[in-house]
């Protein structure tokens, strides 16, 4: 991308005996490119491995962009095709070019966005994270660089303020045309038509945006509680999963997946839960219990798909914190898991040889 010659392609051929077409005072570096590598590798679970079939395959629209960048990803996966467990985890190099440096991170944050992958974990939330980082921006990153700025693990983006004002706009004017689609169903009463509410109560990430929402032919007006409003204009229509909107005349890609009374979005390495209620449904979701995760503090649990190569204690054994319980391997590697803490081994439930699912139980503790 940056000088135009095809490096493999002149490895092969130099191998084959063939002499350089060109010499070095013929190259010229042209612009800023970047790459960023698809792995089968699940962030928030410690970048361990993930396989699994890739229900849903879509990259990004590889070419010249409307913005004057250029997109390429380099793959060998397919949907439907299986991510298993005897390969390597790395799936694809998306690369992308821009004039400047800034121009190459805004046509990737752009390209990550709209790419697809379902069914397995990945890391393109990371990649997207990274994109926005201001250590990377800075161009001021090192190898430390997840050590540094991940010390307990990836959880996510938790998007600003301004960003979430965005994405809630966007799920508002999304809400409305699935309310629009769900009123025009078939076959009711002809004397019961359903009313589509102007306002609503968006949550997401903690907070609440309370808006009303009005609409023209070219889109939607999303006004706040403030006093403040946003322009929304898309074609999205419900069923599609990838949502390309323009918010006050500048672009927001989202993923869409539905969940009760919202959407589940993921944009720029965040994964919201977002719903979209009427006033009083917000009222009331106040009111109801929050579910907590069932504790596992007991079990050693499985944390990729892979084989079991070895079990390190027995049955009625104490173990300390940080001793080796078992040997978990999947794509090429070997993982050790620890004790977290001291206990007694109360039941084994696999044994070297084993398959395991993410998040089966290898053994128990009193």
């Amino acid at each position: 991308l940056l000088t135009g010659v095809d490096l493999v392609e002149q490895m092969i051929r130099v191998a084959y005996g063939e002499p350089l077409p060109f010499k070095q005072e013929d190259l010229k570096i042209n612009g800023w490119a970047m790459e960023s590598r698809l792995y089968a590798e699940d962030p928030y679970r410690n970048f361990l491995p993930s396989i699994g079939r890739l229900t849903r395959y879509r990259p990004p629209v590889e070419g010249h962009t409307t913005r004057g960048g250029i997109v390429r990803n380099d793959t060998g996966v397919y949907e439907g095709g299986v991510i298993s467990m005897f390969y390597d985890p790395m799936i694809a190099k998306l690369c992308t070019w821009g004039e400047t440096r800034a121009d190459a991170i805004e046509e990737m944050r752009l390209a990550l966005d709209t790419f697809e992958v379902e069914g397995i974990g990945h890391n393109l939330p990371f990649c997207s994270a990274v994109m926005d980082h201001p250590k990377f921006c800075a161009g001021e990153m090192t190898t430390a660089f997840i050590a540094e700025e991940y010390p307990d693990g990836f959880e996510g983006v938790t998007l600003e303020h301004a960003t979430l004002k965005r994405v809630a706009a966007a799920a508002a004017a999304m809400n409305r045309v699935s309310e629009i689609r769900l009123s025009r169903i078939s076959g009711t009463l002809g004397n019961h038509e359903r009313h589509v509410g102007e306002n609503w109560v968006v949550t997401l990430q903690g907070e609440e945006f309370v808006v009303k929402v009005s609409a023209d032919k070219a889109g939607s007006t999303v006004k706040f509680a403030d006093g403040t409003h946003l322009r929304v204009e898309s074609d999205w229509v419900p069923g599609h999963s990838l949502a390309e909107l323009l918010i006050e005349s500048q672009p927001l890609v989202l993923k869409v997946g539905l969940i009760p009374s919202g959407f589940r979005l993921r944009v720029r390495g965040a994964d919201l839960k977002v719903h979209v209620r009427t006033p009083r449904a917000a009222e009331l979701a106040k009111l109801m219990p929050e579910k907590l995760p069932p504790d596992t503090s007991k079990f050693l649990l499985c944390p990729m798909p892979g084989l079991i190569v070895k079990i390190n204690v027995a049955e009625g054994d104490e173990v300390q914190e940080g001793q080796a319980l078992a040997t978990v391997e999947a794509m090429k590697m070997e993982n050790i898991l620890r004790a977290e803490r001291k206990g007694v081994v109360k039941k084994i439930n696999a044994a070297p040889g084993a398959s395991l699912k993410v998040d089966e139980i290898i053994m128990e503790f009193e």
